[in-house]
């Protein structure tokens, strides 16, 4: 894990949303047609959508990469820059991390992540 660790990029990505009742970013995640473009985009294992809706209007997303050029590779894509055109898009900003792999790996909490990285999302079940 450590190699694999030390390897991976991420990018967070941020922006304003003029939300209006038409225009639901969070209905517009949903569409598949869009989410396969990250979950196709090579070298991108992950994108978390992120928001701050109730102060500011702000979204964005915490995308997690195999290695910098993967993550290159999506910067010079025209997937932000398109993005950032939208009518409804303003002030896209974004940074560039690498992981600190020791620190990382040291910090997951046992059990957390079990490997199927996907059902480790999912909510647990309560019981009743």
């Amino acid at each position: 894990m450590k190699d694999r660790l030390s390897k991976l990029s991420i990018l967070v990505v941020n922006y304003k949303y003029d939300l209006r009742d038409d225009n639901d970013p969070i209905e517009a995640g949903k569409n598949e047609e869009v989410a396969a473009v990250f979950r196709n985009f090579p070298g991108l294992g992950i994108k978390f959508g992120i928001a701050n809706q109730d102060d500011e209007n702000e979204y964005g997303g915490v995308y997690i990469f195999e290695d910098d050029a993967s993550l290159e590779a999506f910067l010079a894509s025209p997937i932000l820059k398109e993005w950032g055109e939208h009518p409804d898009v303003s002030e896209v900003t974004y940074k560039k991390y690498n992981t600190f792999p020791d620190f990382t790996k040291n910090t997951i909490k046992p059990g957390y992540i079990s490997g199927d990285f996907i059902n480790d999302l999912e909510p647990v079940a309560q019981l009743v």
